[in-house]
């Protein structure tokens, strides 16, 4: 899933992720509608290659309604140290049986003067609420950005 950096990391690579509650990186806490200086769930991913070389960092920063309403995010919260390993890879899952329909915003640049992109997601529910804010940022020339999507089907 996108939290984790949009794939499994390959064979080789070397990845960490982890969770702490912390207050979020400057743009998110606006974001997500979070006072100033207000701690929040904040999920981090590395990885690099073989060689040592990073190949992508992600944060993600989740919304107070988010935490309120997604019972699995919430039991995060007591063992959120930053220092064990974090599997939020069903998180979406999570937010739609938490009956929160998704909408997704992803933002692409470029980080000037380096050969790196960042994807900036933003997710919301039907009611327009922030859920959570993802800045991904990884090397273009190493990695490659795979988008997949199912489209439900009509009822």
């Amino acid at each position: 899933g996108f939290p984790l950096g949009a794939r499994q990391a390959g064979r080789d690579t070397v990845a960490r992720a982890t969770v702490s509650w912390e207050v979020p990186p400057p743009g998110h806490a606006e974001h997500l509608g979070l006072a100033h200086g207000r701690p929040t769930l904040v999920h981090r991913y590395w990885s690099a290659s073989p060689g040592g070389r990073e190949q992508r960092t992600a944060v993600t920063s989740f919304s107070s309604v988010a935490l309120a309403e997604v019972e699995e995010l919430a039991r995060y919260r007591d063992r959120a140290d930053g220092t064990g390993a974090a599997e939020l890879r069903r998180c979406y899952d999570w937010m739609r049986r938490a009956g929160l329909s998704l909408h997704h915003r992803d933002t692409i640049t470029r980080v000037e003067g380096t050969p790196s992109v960042r994807v900036t997601r933003q997710v919301h529910d039907q009611h327009a609420r922030p859920l959570e804010l993802t800045e991904l940022v990884m090397d273009a020339q190493q990695d490659v950005l795979v988008y997949e999507f199912m489209v439900p089907a009509a009822v």
